[in-house]
């Protein structure tokens, strides 16, 4: 459960035209702003999956991250272990290739998995797993909110702008922010401030799922790519 200081009003979403009289949540989830800069870098997700790994708080312009992840705290209010050179590692995540199932993944939501884990496979698409024509039981997305499906982003503008820690893309009374990912092979970030990245909940394949990805001058509407990577997931009303 995601709560942010304004409450309700806060997260009031947004009508998009794209949608026809659809509504998109006004930032990905996990986000405490709405607008340029780190505080509007949602948490990531592995497709398929209902538990978030924590974004950046630090901009790189190009290649993996050098700055620190989110800082996490135990029960306690201690502050847990996290490593800083590459944004991977400390005592709250692990990564692993082993083959994995809906019972594995939910018994170790700290575990990255990778590089290639077909999470979710397309022949065995069903509650358990992100759909696109329903609200599924590991679905990330608040009540009455789910993942979005294929063509949701068709009329993404494409950006015309280099890279810097305020980068993103206005769209819909909205913002986009260039949080990158967690790279499928290690969970490392990649392309934070210079590239964005938000998930759709069509399967492309096997091991393949469909997003919406945009850097400097592209906008890629309905790319694919492999399910282990971390990205950001925008909600859509049910």
């Amino acid at each position: 459960i995601w709560v942010l200081p304004g409450g309700e009003a806060d997260v009031k979403p947004l009508i998009n035209t794209y949608l026809g009289n659809g509504i998109m949540m006004n930032r990905a989830i996990g986000a405490i702003g709405k607008t340029a800069g780190v505080n509007s870098f949602g948490m990531f997700y592995q497709w398929g999956r209902k538990d978030p790994f924590t974004p950046a708080t630090s901009t790189a312009a190009s290649g993996y991250i050098g700055g620190k992840d989110t800082q996490l705290y135990n029960a306690t209010g201690n502050p847990i272990n996290t490593k800083s050179s590459d944004g991977i590692g400390g005592e709250w995540i692990a990564v692993s290739s082993a083959a994995n199932n809906i019972t594995v993944l939910t018994n170790t939501p700290s575990t990255f998995y990778g590089p290639t884990v077909p999470i979710a496979s397309t022949g065995n698409i069903s509650n358990d797993w992100w759909n696109p024509t329903i609200k599924t039981l590991y679905d990330p997305c608040p009540a009455g909110y789910r993942v979005p499906p294929y063509n949701t982003y068709a009329n993404f503008p494409t950006p015309s702008w280099s890279a810097n820690i305020n980068n993103g893309m206005p769209w819909n009374n909205s913002f986009f922010p260039a949080s990158g990912l967690r790279y499928h092979p290690d969970g490392k970030f990649y392309n934070v401030g210079s590239s964005g990245y938000t998930w759709m909940s069509t399967p492309s394949s096997a091991t393949y799922g469909y997003y919406l990805g945009f850097g400097s001058g592209a906008v890629y509407p309905n790319y694919a790519s492999y399910r282990s990577h971390g990205f950001p997931v925008r909600c859509i009303c049910e």
